[in-house]
């Protein structure tokens, strides 16, 4: 069930003193699709350590040195073969559109999994800027995700509308009915109601609590709970690329000049803009 009237609710300024943020990955169907994977039993779920920032105005590519760092800092036993592929790195900067919900009072995975009635939740707008060259890089080790949670924890990789809209307690079980739509210099990239993500609230928050020591959401924590489809990293592509690799050429600097000529990913000048119907909308610019 989907909540379509806003006035059942609070409109409140959205204040990111948060804790900790729990990302989701693999939530809506066409973006899996789009990644080539099967529905999975459960999301992929890892930290965004970087926190939201409302009113950003400029969301700003790392550079070649900042990538080599924050891979050989994740993973030093990378350090050799980052350093060699230093002159086929770019940032390979992506836009992730997502709704964001923010718990507002301390819940543990019980009260969660057995109150009839779910903790105070409040949804906001947020953008899971990712740079898609350290997320390539973690697929070479066993543990991906500390390179994952990197590749979308730079400084102003978190920018976020300043609406926060709260649902009274009988309907925190439902999601606000908008839909997400995301434009890169006035061209679409995404566009999809958020009738069509997989999880309920209670699931994404049941979820995200399992991941904590104590299985408990602190007020301020923050959920984003993944992103439709139409993201500049198209898994598809890459394979195609995979299987018509040259000769001499390895797969990983393949996926590294293809990432450099593809012009989904964003650049300097580009204008991101994001709406979400009634939860407001905001735009950035990269630099």
């Amino acid at each position: 069930m989907l909540i379509t009237d806003p006035d059942v609710g609070d409109f409140e300024t959205f204040r990111p003193e948060a804790g900790f943020a729990y990302a989701f990955g693999l939530t809506y169907a066409d973006h899996i699709a789009e990644t080539g994977q099967e529905t999975p039993e459960k999301p992929i779920i890892f930290r965004k350590n970087v926190k939201p920032t409302t009113g950003q105005k400029a969301v700003v590519a790392p550079d070649v040195m900042s990538i080599i760092e924050t891979i050989e800092r994740i993973e030093p036993g990378l350090a050799e073969m980052v350093q060699d592929k230093s002159n086929l790195l770019s940032s390979l900067l992506d836009y992730e559109i997502e709704l964001g919900i923010q718990v507002l009072e301390d819940c543990a995975n019980e009260q969660i999994t057995r109150s009839q009635e779910l903790p105070k939740i409040g949804y906001f707008l947020a953008n899971d800027v990712t740079s898609r060259a350290v997320q390539v890089f973690g697929e070479l080790v066993e543990d991906r995700l500390p390179l994952w949670s990197a590749s979308k924890s730079f400084d102003d990789f978190f920018p976020c509308g300043d609406t926060l809209w709260v649902p009274p307690a009988t309907s925190r079980e439902h999601l606000p009915d908008v839909t997400l739509e995301l434009t890169v210099n006035g061209e679409v990239r995404q566009k999809e109601p958020t009738s069509n993500l997989i999880y309920t609230p209670r699931k994404l928050l049941e979820l995200a609590a399992t991941t904590v020591q104590d299985r408990t959401l602190k007020a301020g924590d923050l959920i984003i709970t993944g992103t439709p489809a139409g993201v500049a990293f198209q898994v598809a592509q890459i394979m195609k690329i995979m299987s018509e690799v040259a000769p001499g050429m390895s797969i990983l600097d393949a996926v590294l000049s293809y990432g450099r000529k593809e012009k989904a990913y964003l650049r300097p000048g580009d204008i991101v803009e994001m709406r979400a119907g009634w939860l407001g909308g905001y735009s950035f610019a990269v630099s």
